[in-house]
Order: structure tokens, then C-alpha cells, then sequence
């Protein structure tokens, strides 16, 4: 899920493979979104997931979907109207394999999780003859993600600062990363306790600066404080 600049709610509700809208107190305002993928002979098609899973939205109020199944980010307004989009299925700059998570950082900057490709890249937004694109920035490796199972599927955040912070499930971990990819610190067990987690997944940085992550395998949301 994600929040717009206005308090808007969306949230990807992957295997009805659509976006809902709620308003800030959780009244529902609109869906968009359904079963297929995108023929580009066909711009009604342009709306079609394949199990949707990562969302965010800008500083502009544009929603972010990471349309996994159709290996694409998908860029939409507040209302859900089509605007741009960008990813093919590979292995090269600006392709992926399992695209999951996607966050936006300030600046406008997207990551994305390519959990298959076992790497993150980011891409800078670019406006030519009118139109919005997206074109890659930089790349960089994860050393994890390896597992295909339903649940290996990493999410991303951004913080304040442009450090980039990763769940990695089924190594019980979070890693931390400058907006370059230069390895900041990592954190996490598996386990129970108080330090350790069971399957991360959700990941989010608050405005001070903490990180919240729901840790789906002992059902609780765990926040943890960064070393100054």
C-alpha cells in the first residue's frame, strides 16, 4: 500500500489484479485494474495486471504499480489514468524478471526491486515532446533473493535521504544501501525475538527516520531506530 500527498490510500490487491482507492479514513473511492496483459496494438489494454504487487506515489501524486507478472512498472494519476510505463521482460538495463517492490524517492528517482535478475536499478524520469518516460539510471546486485518461492518477494523504501532499504524474506534481513548502491549495513535473524525476524516483507522509513517492517512470519510490524 501507499500514500498520496493528499492521504490518499492505494493499495494493490494483487490476485483481483487491480488498484483500490480509499480516502483517508478508509472509504472506498475507486478501483481500476484487471486480468490480462497489455497488447500495445490494443491502448484499452493498457490497465491489465498480472498480479500487481509493489505501489508508491510520488511527490506529484502519480501511483506507481509494479505489474510483476507483466515484468512493467505502470505509471498512473490520482484517478488511475494511464500514463506512461516502462520495463520488458530480460536481463538488461531497464528489463526485469519478477519486478516486486517499488519506491520513489524525492528527487523522483524509481527503484524497483528486480527480485529474479537479483539486482535493484533505478531510473530518472524524463519529459520529451510532451511525453513522461522513465530511462534506467544505475543497477547494482543484491546477494540474496534467491529462492522463486511465493514468498521471496522483496519490497523497498526510501528514506528522507536517498538511502535505499531492501527486505530480503527468506534471508530474514534487511539491507540498507545509498541511492548509488554502495552497501550501508544489513540487520536480521531468523527467529522470534526482538531482534530477529521470521519472513520480512512490507518495508517502509518513516519521517524520523525509522524503520517499519511487517514481519509476516511471527504476524507483527517490527520498528526499528538507525544508529546515528
Amino acid at each position: 500500500m501507499a500514500v498520496g500527498p493528499d492521504g490518499s490510500v492505494y493499495v494493490t490487491d494483487t490476485w483481483n489484479h487491480r488498484v483500490q482507492k480509499f480516502n483517508p479514513t478508509g472509504k472506498p473511492i475507486k478501483t481500476w485494474g484487471q486480468f490480462g496483459q497489455p497488447l500495445p496494438e490494443d491502448p484499452a489494454s493498457s490497465g491489465y495486471f498480472w498480479g500487481p504487487r509493489g505501489i508508491a506515489v510520488d511527490t506529484q501524486g502519480r501511483v506507481f504499480v509494479a505489474d510483476t507478472g507483466n515484468k512493467r512498472i505502470v505509471v498512473f494519476d490520482s484517478n488511475g489514468n494511464y500514463l506512461t510505463e516502462f520495463g520488458t521482460g530480460g536481463f538488461d538495463p531497464g528489463q526485469f524478471d519478477e519486478p516486486v517492490g517499488v519506491a520513489v524517492a524525492n528527487d523522483g528517482t524509481v527503484f524497483v526491486t528486480d527480485t529474479w535478475n537479483q539486482r535493484i536499478q533505478s531510473f530518472i524520469p524524463s519529459e520529451g515532446s510532451g511525453d513522461l518516460f522513465y530511462a534506467p539510471l544505475a543497477q547494482w546486485d543484491v546477494n540474496g533473493w534467491f529462492g522463486q518461492s511465493l514468498d521471496n518477494k522483496p519490497f523497498i523504501a526510501v528514506s528522507a535521504h536517498n538511502h535505499v532499504f531492501i527486505t530480503d524474506p527468506e534471508g530474514f534481513r534487511v539491507i540498507e544501501f545509498t541511492a548509488d548502491g554502495e552497501f550501508v549495513r544489513t540487520w536480521g535473524d531468523f527467529g522470534t525475538g526482538i531482534e530477529q525476524i521470521g519472513l520480512p516483507s512490507g518495508i517502509t522509513v518513516d519521517p524520523s527516520g525509522a524503520v517499519w517492517i511487517t514481519d509476516s512470519g511471527n504476524n507483527r510490524i517490527m520498528r526499528f531506530t538507525l544508529p546515528q
